[in-house]
């Protein structure tokens, strides 16, 4: 199963990675609900693991009303994971499972995005690509 996931994220990732794509890099899918980030990390062998990072945010809008809260939690999250060989980049999926009442914004695509990238420099595990859904539908990529 873990396998097909991690195939089908790298085929979604944008074509100018072709090269990073055959190196067969990470991907992190990190789940945003009430309170919580759930990641999963896929690896090119098919394996995957799992962890979650519980936080307080003020607001169902999370990311933007507690964004350098939720880059800390992120970055958290990330420092679970073990560092991956020669400093390999990697993929991000982030996906916003919680029901908002209008779906995400285009300043709040943005912000997720930001909060990636801020948390994988903190979390010294490189990201080059990150795309947003909410609840399963691509956003942004």
């Amino acid at each position: 199963m873990s396998v097909s996931i991690y195939q089908s994220h790298l085929e979604a990732a944008p074509k100018q990675y072709t090269l990073l794509k055959m190196l067969r890099p990470p991907v992190y899918e990190i789940e945003l609900s009430n309170n919580q980030l759930i990641g999963v990390c896929y690896y090119k062998d098919g394996s995957s693991k799992r962890y979650q990072v519980n936080a307080t945010f003020s607001n169902r809008r999370m990311v933007i009303a507690d964004f350098l809260s939720a880059v800390e939690a992120m970055a958290a999250l990330l420092l679970k994971f073990p560092k991956h060989p020669f400093g390999t980049n990697g993929f991000a999926v982030a996906n916003v499972t919680q029901e908002l009442a209008d779906g995400l914004t285009a300043i709040e695509v943005k912000a997720i995005t930001e909060a990636i990238w801020a948390a994988s420099r903190q979390a010294k595990r490189t990201v080059i690509s990150t795309e947003v859904s909410y609840q399963g539908q691509v956003i942004s990529q």
